[in-house]
C-alpha cells in the first residue's frame, strides 16, 4: 500500500524511493486498469460529473480561438472593414484588402499561436494547467484593446499577433486538461467538445458579422472585436475553482493534492480506495515513462518511441488544413471567386457555422462505435472526392450556377470533414502522446499545423485572387491531392488507441508494432507490466 504521508510542497518529480515503492506496489494500479476497462459510459458520467463539468470550463476557451479565426476570414468580405482597412479598386468605388495584408493579417494568429504553444509547454509544465491559463485570459483581456482600437491595418496585425499568444496557449491547453481528468471511456467524447467550442466560436462570429451587415460606421468593425472581452468575464471566475490536473500533480510528486484533485473531479458516492487506486495507476505511468524517457523536454518528444507518437499528433493536426487547404481559411471569399453574391456568400458561411455545431455533436455516435483509424482513413478519401469535384466545377466558365453547385459539394465536404476529420483529429492528438510529455508533444502537433496553415494563408490569396493566379474553384485539385496523400499516411502509419488506458499505450508504442497490429493486440497487463519493470530494474 502507498505511504499517504509524502509531501505536500512541490517537487521536480517523484524521489526515487516513494516511486519504487508505488511502482512495484502494482496491485492497486491494475485495480484501476480494470476498473477503467469495466466503465461504461452511462457509470463514467454517473461517477465522474465534475471532471466532465471542469473538463467543459476549461474547454470554453477555445470558443474564443474559434471566434477570431472566424472573424478575421470573414471580415475580408465586410464592406466596411474592406473601406477602413483596404485600398479603393481603380475608381469603381469598390474596396479590397491587399493580397500582402490579406496575407499578413492571416498570418498574425498562426504567428503568434506558434510562441503560445511553445510557452505553454513550458509553464504548464512549471506552474500548472490552472494558472497558466488564468494568466492568458488576463494577457488576452489587455491585447483585444489593440485590434479595437486599430487606426490602420499594420496595428491590426499587431494586435492580432499578441492575442495570438493567448490563443496559442488555449488551443493546446483545451485538448491536454480534457485528456487528463476524464476516464477512458469518455476521452472521445470530451475531446470533441473541444471541438465543438471551436465550432460555436465561429457560428457566434458568423452571427455577430451577419447581424452588422447593415452598419456603415466603424461601429460595424469594432463592434465584433469588442465582443471578444465577454468570454474572459464569464470563464475567470470558473477558473478560480477548477482542480489542478492530478497528473500534473503526480508529476511533481504531489501525491496527497492529487488525489484531493482527483475526488473533487468524482462523485462524492466514489469509495476513497478507488480515487487512491486511480492515483496509483498514475504514478505507475508517470515512472514507467521516466524509465522509458529521463528527460520530458521538447527534445525528448524526438527520442525513442516518442518521435512517432509525435507524428501521429503532428500529422493528425496537419490533416485537418491539407484535406481542404486554402478553401476552408477564406470560405465567404472562396464563394464570391466562384460565383456568389457577396450577401449570399456569407450567409452560406452562417449556415456553415450552424453546420458544423451539428455534425460535430453527431460525431460523437461515429467516435463511439468505431476507432479512430477507420474513420480518418475514410473520412480523409471522401474528402478527397469532394475537394475533386469541386476543381472540376470550377473548370466550367464562372457563373451563378457554378457558384451554388461549388458551394452545394463544398456543404457536403464539410458535414463529412466535422463528422470525421475535425473532431478525431483532437481525440487522436490528445490520446497518443504519452502524460510526461503531453503539453509539448501537443504543442509540437499544434505548431505543425500552425506552419502548414501559415503556408496556406500565404499561398491561397494568390492562388485564388482574380488578379493573381485566378484558380478560384480549381483550388480543389490541390486539397484533394493532399487529402489522398493523408489517407494512405493513415494507413501505413495511424495506430489504433481507442479504449486503451495511458500505460497500455507506452507498452504497446515500445513493442515497435505496426499502425495496423494495435486494434488486435491483446494486452495481459501482468504480462506486459513485469517484463517492462524487470527490464528497468535491470537498465537500474
Amino acid at each position: 500500500m502507498a505511504d499517504k504521508t509524502e509531501p505536500a510542497g512541490p517537487s521536480p518529480a517523484l524521489d526515487h524511493e516513494t516511486s519504487r515503492r508505488w511502482v512495484t506496489g502494482t496491485a492497486e494500479a491494475r485495480s484501476a486498469a480494470e476498473q477503467e476497462h469495466r466503465l461504461t459510459i452511462r457509470e463514467a458520467l454517473r461517477q465522474y460529473p465534475q471532471a466532465c463539468f471542469w473538463s467543459c470550463v476549461v474547454s470554453l476557451v477555445i470558443i474564443m480561438d474559434g471566434y477570431d479565426t472566424a472573424l478575421i476570414g470573414s471580415l475580408f468580405a465586410f464592406p466596411n472593414f474592406q473601406k477602413r482597412f483596404g485600398v479603393e479598386v481603380g475608381t469603381t468605388g469598390t474596396y479590397q484588402i491587399q493580397a500582402k495584408w490579406q496575407t499578413a493579417l492571416g498570418l498574425s494568429s498562426p504567428l503568434g499561436n506558434v510562441v503560445g504553444i511553445f510557452l505553454n509547454g513550458i509553464l504548464t509544465e512549471k506552474y500548472g494547467h490552472k494558472k497558466t491559463l488564468l494568466g492568458s485570459i488576463v494577457w488576452l483581456t489587455g491585447c483585444i484593446f489593440i485590434s479595437f482600437f486599430a487606426p490602420n491595418v499594420a496595428v491590426l496585425f499587431v494586435g492580432e499577433l499578441l492575442c495570438g499568444l493567448a490563443w496559442g496557449v488555449f488551443t493546446t491547453m483545451g485538448p491536454a486538461y480534457a485528456s487528463e481528468v476524464t476516464p477512458v471511456v469518455l476521452r472521445g467524447f470530451l475531446e470533441t467538445f473541444v471541438v465543438l467550442c471551436w465550432g460555436i466560436g465561429q457560428l457566434i462570429s458568423y452571427g455577430v458579422l451577419d447581424g452588422l451587415t447593415g452598419n456603415t460606421t466603424e461601429w460595424g468593425w469594432r463592434i465584433p472585436f469588442a465582443v471578444q472581452w465577454v468570454w474572459p468575464v464569464m470563464i475567470i471566475p470558473l477558473m478560480l475553482f477548477a482542480p489542478e490536473s492530478p497528473w500534473w500533480l503526480v508529476r511533481k510528486g504531489r501525491i496527497q493534492e492529487a488525489e484531493h484533485a482527483l475526488a473533487r473531479l468524482s462523485s462524492t458516492s466514489i469509495d476513497p480506495a478507488q480515487i487512491h487506486n486511480a492515483v496509483a495507476l498514475m504514478v505507475e505511468t508517470t515512472e514507467l515513462e521516466r524509465s522509458m524517457t529521463e528527460g520530458a523536454s521538447y527534445l525528448d518528444c524526438f527520442r525513442g518511441d516518442n518521435l512517432w507518437r509525435t507524428e501521429i499528433g503532428a500529422v493528425a493536426w496537419l490533416a485537418q488544413v491539407l484535406v481542404g487547404f486554402g478553401i476552408t481559411s477564406y470560405t465567404t471569399y472562396f464563394f464570391e471567386q466562384a460565383g456568389l453574391s457577396t450577401s449570399n456568400a456569407y450567409k452560406l458561411t452562417v449556415g456553415q457555422g450552424g453546420l458544423h455545431f451539428v455534425c460535430v455533436l453527431l460525431s460523437v455516435f461515429i467516435t463511439a462505435r468505431h476507432g479512430r483509424r477507420p474513420v480518418f482513413i475514410y473520412g480523409a478519401l471522401f474528402l478527397s472526392l469532394c475537394m475533386l469535384i469541386i476543381g472540376f466545377v470550377a473548370i466550367a466558365p464562372t457563373t451563378a450556377a457554378t457558384g451554388y453547385g461549388s458551394a452545394t459539394v463544398y456543404m457536403f465536404w464539410y458535414a463529412c470533414y466535422e463528422l470525421t476529420i475535425g473532431p478525431i483529429s483532437y481525440i487522436i492528438v490528445g490520446e497518443v502522446s504519452s502524460t510526461r510529455l503531453r503539453s509539448k508533444s501537443i504543442g509540437l502537433a499544434r505548431n505543425a499545423y500552425n506552419l502548414v496553415n501559415i503556408a496556406a494563408t500565404c499561398v491561397v490569396p494568390y492562388v485564388m485572387n482574380p488578379t493573381e493566379a485566378n484558380w478560384k474553384g480549381k483550388a480543389g485539385f490541390l486539397a484533394a491531392g493532399f487529402a489522398l496523400l493523408c489517407a494512405l499516411w493513415g494507413y501505413y502509419r495511424l495506430p489504433e488507441t481507442k479504449d486503451r488506458t495511458y500505460e497500455e499505450l507506452d507498452i504497446l508504442f515500445s513493442k515497435n508494432l505496426h499502425a495496423k497490429d494495435f486494434s488486435g493486440y491483446e494486452f495481459h497487463r501482468e504480462i506486459e507490466l513485469d517484463a517492462k519493470i524487470a527490464a528497468v530494474e535491470h537498465h537500474e
